[in-house]
């Protein structure tokens, strides 16, 4: 599906979600099953050194867009994500993204859902994500009145995504980030893209490499702040990381499992 048009800037002074300045868009499929789409590649977008997108970032337009269809099945309740995994497939990441988000099988408690991201010049296979949801369980959780066609108001950041969220690096390993509207869901939870983010900050901060793949159990909701985190190496290649709600007891709220490039200054070597 052709999506190429220019990017329209933000409206200046409104109220927005991080979201609305990721240079992506969507629209549903004729059976509903999926949505299509592309998105750009920003400088703003890369880890530094990096040829590749922040694998969270892509998680965020993956939960943005398989969320479409996820929610057409959980009607009125809200689909919330279980979980994320981004593979990178490419050393390089192109400044173009064609995107397809499909249901891959759904039942009454779970849905599963597979985004693939390809170069809109060549054809290849860029990454590819895997995303479960599940209806809200809390009946004011209600999905959008109004969904098929995903547009974000556009503009292109002019400082690392990281630096525009408010992510502070306390130590190597150790980020964190405050709890507000910026970052926010409707329902007062942290975005699902900045938990991943988070994830990936701190990989990349403990061992100043990229992450080529990230994994993202979101277990419980962060809902006071700041979010934080606290990681450790899992072999050369491995970390765990844990985010906590550092202002609602230290409460466990997603587990993530990232791995990082073979060579500190990009995916070369992965």
């Amino acid at each position: 599906m052709a999506l190429r048009e220019p990017i329209e800037p933000a409206r200046a002074g409104q109220d927005e979600l991080f979201i609305s300045r990721l240079p992506f868009r969507g629209q549903l499929t004729a059976d509903r099953s999926a949505m299509v789409g592309e998105t750009a590649v920003t400088p703003m977008l890369r880890p530094p050194g990096a040829a590749t997108a922040r694998p969270a970032v892509l998680a965020t337009v993956a939960d943005c867009l398989a969320g479409v269809p996820a929610c057409l099945l959980t009607l009125p309740r809200l689909a919330l994500t279980l979980d994320i995994t981004v593979r990178l497939a490419s050393p390089a990441t192109g400044d173009h993204l064609s995107v397809v988000a499909r249901v891959l099988k759904h039942g009454t408690r779970t849905i599963a859902t597979e985004v693939e991201f390809t170069d809109s010049s060549t054809g290849e296979l860029a990454a590819s994500c895997f995303l479960t949801f599940t209806p809200s369980p809390r009946p004011q959780d209600v999905a959008p009145a109004a969904m098929g066609e995903m547009r974000p108001p556009l503009g292109e950041l002019s400082v690392p995504l990281p630096e525009y969220v408010g992510v502070r690096t306390v130590a190597p390993g150790v980020v964190e980030i405050d709890h507000r509207p910026l970052v926010t869901q409707n329902s007062g939870t942290l975005q699902g893209g900045i938990v991943a983010l988070l994830g990936e900050m701190a990989a990349e901060t403990l061992t100043g490499r990229p992450v080529v793949e990230i994994d993202t159990r979101y277990l419980t909701t962060v809902r006071v702040g700041p979010a934080r985190t606290m990681a450790r190496r899992v072999g050369d290649r491995g970390v765990r990381v844990e985010v906590r709600d550092a202002g609602n007891g230290g409460r466990l709220a997603a587990l993530v499992h990232a791995l990082v490039a073979g060579h500190p200054q990009g995916t070369k070597g992965r």
